[in-house]
């Protein structure tokens, strides 16, 4: 989902091909209004690729089932082969000193150890560059666009730890990578887990990683991302009842107020149904705070994604056994 003027698109992804759907948001209802029932899109629905595509200002990402990464303008126009990606990953895109187009990717690489799944980066239409450091990999990859950098932010899960790794990228001419930062040691990790990264106006980040905190206790793990970012950077836990793999988390920042959506499950037995929940992270601490449950009982939720608009009120999509949802949800 992303804002364009005063319309919200909601892009999925047609194996390969951006589907835009646009909403004009209106006023917030007043509080007494009933709740709206679930009810199916204007025309129908159609199947999708579960891999999301990702938007910048200029372009949408989006990729097949063969992993080839489609760069279309944000019309649907103009396609092209942007990057070849590992096939079922996720990708990452934002937009790099006002006006280039970043795409983050997951690509296997041969080494003298064998296979391994690493962090690459495409701006333009210039050679893509490797983020990850030789030595180390990549699971997951989101990109976030900070003044005219763009922060790159990968996890590397692996049986024995997880790392979570930050790097900054600046566009002189061309791309320059900057330090690759170690900011957070964890345990093992599912290697689909993926970190979600929060850019408040103070200038402190948040990165936000679900993972166990020891062999019998599993969390959220919010790291501390100071500019520049430091090695072992404080962070502050927030439990789940039992552990969740993949445990989808995502984030978005309206005004000062950085919301976080999570799927966790809903109680600690063993097969638990999960929820959907809705808090904010704030303080200086990054303490996480929840606001309530916006979806209970749903005994398969994979995908979430998180919106603000002018109004003030916040636009979740989820993706359970039943399809993809989209709500509107005003928080008092």
């Amino acid at each position: 989902m992303v804002l364009r003027g005063d319309a919200l698109d909601v892009v999925l992804n047609d194996d390969g091909k951006p589907r835009t759907t646009s909403f004009t948001p209106g006023a917030i209802p007043p509080a007494t209004a009933a709740a709206s029932a679930r009810e199916p899109a204007d025309g129908g629905t159609v199947a999708g690729y579960p891999v999301a595509c990702a938007v910048t200002a200029d372009h949408v990402f989006c990729p097949d089932r063969t992993g080839a990464v489609h760069r279309t303008n944000r019309d649907g126009t103009g396609d092209r082969i942007a990057a070849s990606s590992r096939s079922g990953s996720r990708i990452s895109a934002a937009t790099l000193a006002g006006s280039h187009s970043a795409l983050g990717y997951l690509a296997s690489r041969q080494t003298s150890e064998g296979w391994v799944s690493e962090a690459w980066l495409a701006v333009d239409d210039e050679l893509p560059v490797r983020l990850s450091e030789d030595g180390s990999g990549a699971t997951s990859l989101v990109l976030a666009a900070r003044k005219g950098s763009v922060l790159a932010v990968s996890v590397d899960a692996r049986a024995a730890l997880t790392t979570l790794h930050v790097r900054p990228v600046t566009f002189e001419g061309r791309v320059q990578l900057g330090e690759n930062v170690v900011v957070f040691v964890g345990g093992p990790g599912d290697r689909r887990t993926a970190a979600a990264i929060a850019l408040p106006p103070s200038g402190v980040a948040w990165a936000l990683l679900p993972i166990p905190k020891d062999i019998g206790s599993f969390g959220m793990a919010v790291v501390r991302v100071d500019e520049p970012a430091h090695v072992d950077e404080p962070v502050q836990w927030s439990m789940y009842p039992n552990g969740l793999d993949p445990a989808p988390v995502v984030s978005v920042v309206d005004g000062s107020v950085t919301w976080v959506a999570r799927v966790r499950p809903q109680g600690a037995e063993p097969g638990s149904p999960r929820v959907l929940e809705l808090g904010v992270v704030g303080g200086a601490d990054g303490v996480f705070a929840s606001r309530g449950l916006l979806l209970t009982g749903a005994p398969k939720l994979t995908d979430v994604a998180l919106a603000a608009d002018r109004e003030g009120a916040l636009w979740v999509s989820w993706v359970d056994g039943t399809g993809s949802w989209l709500e509107r949800v005003a928080c008092r």
